[in-house]
């Protein structure tokens, strides 16, 4: 079964609990670090595409923070049936978009409305659901075909799957099991969502969590940087509880802009 397969058995199951994930502290330091790289928070006016969007986490803060339109494009058609609910019970219309699709294969593929280029485009988390290069590069496609010359980019990675941190679940998740795997690693992932954990099957390449630039350089993208962890005011507001998070995090929110 391929990485693309699991991940749409994986979101299939656990839909209707993932969304517990943003009030863990992983959650909420990935919710204010995509904020600070968003810049910050201001998206007056803009559009914005999410790819591996699922329930609509972040695009909601999207629509929250000024954007005129988001368009989700997942692989799970639960994930996009709970996001579509919960716009219906906000009572908005036509603000966030749902399409149905493998983001690691060319979604002109697929026919779907989407716009010919957006303001952002955010990626977060579907590069931890690749264990082949050639799955990694049909996503930066996708990210560089849709995205704007000037326009931002903004995703969740992993930093270090091995991390201790991310053994001791002190943060909101853990995981089960680590194997290496060719060019990386696989992981069973335990988001500590209430009221029941919400597991599933991870797959990172080392050219993703060890920091190289060449595949976002490769999709047109300049001025790559790591937003800093300390920049999250849950870190200014308890320094001493992130602490040991600082010092071995397991993931990173990247910022950057199309050429």
């Amino acid at each position: 079964m391929s990485s693309q397969d699991i991940a749409k058995t994986s979101y299939a199951q656990v839909a209707t609990a993932y969304d517990g994930y943003a009030q863990t502290p992983a959650g909420i330091i990935e919710a204010q670090l995509i904020a600070c790289a968003l810049g910050p928070g201001d998206l007056t006016g803009l559009h914005v595409l999410d790819l591996g969007g699922g329930s609509g986490i972040h695009a909601r803060e999207c629509i929250n923070y000024g954007a005129e339109s988001v368009d989700i494009v997942d692989i799970s058609p639960e994930m996009l049936k709970i996001a579509s609910n919960i716009e219906e019970s906000l009572g908005r219309e036509g603000k966030i978009r749902f399409f149905e699709a493998d983001v690691s294969k060319p979604l002109s593929e697929y026919n779907h409305p989407l716009r010919e280029k957006y303001d952002v485009v955010m990626a977060n988390w579907i590069f931890s659901h690749a264990d082949k290069r050639s799955t990694l590069e049909g996503m930066f496609a996708n990210i560089g075909a849709y995205l704007k010359p000037g326009g931002i980019f903004v995703g969740i990675r992993d930093a270090n799957p091995f991390s201790h941190e991310f053994k001791t679940g002190k943060y909101g998740a853990h995981t089960g099991w680590v194997k290496e795997i060719e060019g990386g690693v696989k992981y069973w992932a335990v988001l500590h969502c209430k009221p029941e954990p919400v597991e599933f099957e991870v797959a990172s390449l080392e050219i993703i969590y060890g920091g190289s630039k060449e595949l976002y350089e490769n999709a047109g993208l300049t001025k790559i940087v790591e937003m800093s962890l300390e920049s999250a005011q849950c870190v200014k507001d308890d320094p001493e509880f992130w602490a040991d998070f600082l010092k071995d995090p397991f993931l990173a929110v990247v910022r950057a802009v199309k050429t």
